[in-house]
């Protein structure tokens, strides 16, 4: 059954709840940030409201390089802290322009759980495929096609506990606030997170202000990564490429 959200004062009780916190006179999404220790550009997720274009990704046309870092993620011993290290070591150049629009099918319902955690994905600059490779590599959740994650947005298949607690594996808000955001409740779910997935998952928001050609100079070091570590990694694991180290 797909889970109906409340409006946004309605998601914001229920957060304010589970946190225990008192807001004070803060309405605007960009002032309660601070207050509940979110992203600001989070809460216009949270609030439903457009990402402003000074707090959004910096380059949409990057969505599909972020994903691409799932399997390196997921299976390159000690990569993470690496490249996590590498990607806040880097410089934030300018907006590339012109932007590419955001996708029609993107575009979701208001008022459904799954709806809200594709669009925080989508915050984070993952499309469909990269958000279902860093769901299974990272969450711990089943195998997912694309097309699957953009069905859950839009509300057609039900975003399950399971699946909430696999996708806030690699989402860096706590479980306990998606689970009151969502409204679904995650206190009997156990799940088999990686054990990087809370780095993993500062790695992937630090990775939402560069560029497309910055981050396949990401992917050119977990390539050689990969090499370098080869005596580490299963013989199915190993670059077949000719590269040497």
């Amino acid at each position: 059954m797909v889970t109906r959200l409340p409006g946004f004062g309605g998601r914001l009780a229920r957060l304010l709840e589970a946190r225990a916190v008192d807001i004070g006179d803060a309405a605007h999404p960009a002032d309660l940030a601070p207050v509940l220790g979110l992203h600001r550009s989070d809460l216009f997720v949270i609030a439903g409201r457009p990402v402003p274009e000074d707090l959004a990704p910096l380059d949409r046309s990057a969505s599909g390089e972020v994903g691409r870092l799932a399997w390196s993620l997921t299976y390159l011993p000690r990569a993470v802290a690496e490249l996590r290290r590498l990607i806040e070591s880097m410089p934030q150049l300018p907006r590339p322009e012109p932007q590419p629009p955001e996708p029609a099918y993107h575009r979701y319902p208001d008022d459904e759980a799954g709806a809200l955690i594709v669009r925080l994905l989508h915050n984070r600059n993952l499309n469909w495929p990269g958000a279902a490779q860093m769901l299974f590599g990272l969450g711990g959740g089943p195998m997912l096609s694309a097309a699957t994650i953009g069905v859950i947005g839009r509300g057609r298949k039900a975003l399950t506990p399971e699946l909430l607690a696999g996708f806030a594996a690699f989402i860096d808000i706590p479980r306990a606030d998606l689970s009151a955001l969502a409204g679904i409740d995650l206190t009997r779910v156990e799940t088999e997170a990686h054990p990087d997935a809370g780095e993993a998952a500062a790695l992937i928001w630090s990775a939402r202000r560069l560029t497309a050609g910055q981050l396949r100079q990401v992917r050119d070091r977990a390539h050689e990564i990969r090499h370098e570590r080869a005596d580490e990694l299963v013989p199915g694991f190993r670059c077949r490429c000719p590269r040497t180290c």
